[in-house]
This record gives C-alpha cells, sequence and structure tokens, in this order.
C-alpha cells in the first residue's frame, strides 16, 4: 500500500490528526515553559542596625572558681536555696501554670482500632473527628472504646475521659 492510499483510510487519516493534534500541543507547551512571567516589585528589605545585632547578655556568668573552691563533695555540703535554671526558663517566683484544659468527648464510634473514631472537643473550639494517635491540645488518643476515650499527655500519663451524656 502506497502512501496515497494509506492516507486515504480512516486510520491513516486519524494518524494524521493526532499528528497534527500532538506537534500543536507539544509547541504551545514548549511556548509556556518557555515564557517567564513579569516579577512584581516589592519593597526593599529592611535589614536590623548594628546596635540590634549587639543585644546584650542574657545573665550573671557562672562563678565556676567559687564552685570548684566549694568542695563540691564534702559530707557538709547543703542544696541551695534556689533551684538553677538555666537563661530563658522560668524562675521559681514565676505563678504556677494553669491546669490545662480537658478534653470533652461528645461521642464514640467502635470498630476495629484503624477504623474507630470519636467526636471530641477542647474548652469553646469548633468538634473534630479523631482517630487514634490524633492530638487535640497536648493531649494524644491512646485509645478509643465504648462510651469513652483514653489521651495521654506529654509526660505519657494516661488520662479516661467518659463520653458526655445528655
Amino acid at each position: 500500500m502506497s502512501d496515497r492510499e494509506w492516507a486515504s483510510t480512516n486510520g491513516g487519516r486519524g494518524a494524521i490528526a493526532m499528528l497534527a493534534f500532538s506537534s500543536v500541543l507539544a509547541i504551545w507547551t514548549l511556548v509556556n515553559a518557555i515564557r517567564i512571567a513579569p516579577v512584581p516589585e516589592i519593597a526593599a528589605p529592611a535589614f536590623a542596625s548594628g546596635a540590634a545585632l549587639a543585644a546584650p547578655g542574657l545573665g550573671a556568668a557562672a562563678d565556676v572558681e567559687a564552685a570548684v573552691q566549694g568542695g563540691l563533695f564534702e559530707a557538709t555540703r547543703t542544696a541551695p536555696v534556689r533551684n538553677y535554671r538555666a537563661p530563658g526558663e522560668e524562675s521559681d517566683d514565676v505563678a504556677p501554670k494553669e491546669a490545662p484544659v480537658l478534653p470533652v468527648v461528645l461521642g464514640t464510634a467502635v470498630s476495629d482500632s484503624a477504623h474507630s473514631f470519636a467526636t471530641v472537643q477542647l474548652a469553646e473550639s469548633r468538634t473534630t473527628i479523631m482517630h487514634v494517635g490524633d492530638k487535640i491540645g497536648e493531649y494524644t488518643i491512646y485509645s478509643i472504646e465504648r462510651g469513652r476515650v483514653v489521651f495521654t499527655n506529654a509526660a505519657k500519663k494516661k488520662l479516661e475521659i467518659p463520653e458526655l451524656k445528655p
């Protein structure tokens, strides 16, 4: 079959049409890939002054010589009046933190561990559907059981909260 005979068949015409279409698409893609969008004008950055970079130290330097001379391993040694705090830590004089807000369990749906979920709300926030391993506030869901959810906090202490009954 010659080229002219092949081009006059339906398959040949379809192949030529697809070749033309793919050529146009390739050229359009190349043009859009090469075209560079204009960069918007932005304000010049503001840099910190030298005085801002030379910040004062965070605290008094430790007197290492006095600590070494103080007899670290003496039997008569006593604990200091105030606990040591690293720079940036809260001091003992700061009021204790408020107790964390406990999550409220509005309902549970129990299946296998991968498909069980609980409807949980923290304080006045919106209601959230949660699964085992999800976090809300500082709590992580440890397990979901019928009518209750077991949470763990950052210290891995377990907290069991029953479902809220209407």
